[in-house]
């Protein structure tokens, strides 16, 4: 099977951060990726937007992230993994290999994140003082499960910590809490 093209039209106003944008981003979904997962990856772009933030490709390459920004010279300076990563070892090179990135952890439920405890204990990982783990409101999830698309229009507006989102006309808003 192929992977599907998924793609959001997005409008952003992030007035925590005085970031206004608009974007068209396309990700590849492969066929076993679910569909929470993609939500995830698009999220990330509006709650930790950077106009270098790209797909990495980290569903279907083991040794990349699922997004990540560099900076005008090639450094790594922001590296996203969204839900449970399906490879702890990708988290532990990205913290040992990238000292002066973000490394962000997206997670979906809160149990996700004791999990990863773990697995990071159990692998010894270093500077996972580094990691910043999010979960993101379980009631914007669900609103997003609920009406996502392959192909979806965004209007994003972040203030005070809570996103008002606009999807194809729906309106929902949620946020993040840190996991920890």
């Amino acid at each position: 099977m192929r992977a599907f093209r998924c793609q959001v039209r997005l409008s952003l106003s992030d007035i925590d951060r005085g970031v206004y944008a608009e974007r068209v981003i396309s990700i590849a979904q492969e066929p076993d990726e679910p569909d929470e997962h993609i939500l995830l990856r698009f999220l990330s772009f509006v709650f930790f937007y950077d106009e270098r933030l790209r797909d990495a490709g980290g569903w279907t390459q083991p040794a990349q992230p699922d997004l990540l920004a560099d900076d005008l010279i090639g450094d790594v300076n922001l590296v996203i993994e969204c839900g449970m990563p399906q490879r702890t070892k990708r988290l532990v090179k990205a913290l040992g290999r990238h000292k002066g990135a973000r490394i962000i952890v997206l997670l979906e439920q809160f149990d996700e994140w004791q999990t990863l405890k773990k697995e990071l204990t159990s692998a010894r990982a270093r500077n996972v003082d580094r990691l910043e783990v999010y979960r993101v409101s379980q009631s914007l999830m669900n609103q997003l499960e609920a009406v996502g698309s392959r192909n979806m229009e965004w209007t994003a507006t972040i203030n005070e910590g809570v996103l008002y989102l606009d999807c194809d006309g729906e309106q929902m808003e949620g946020g993040l809490k840190p996991a920890v």
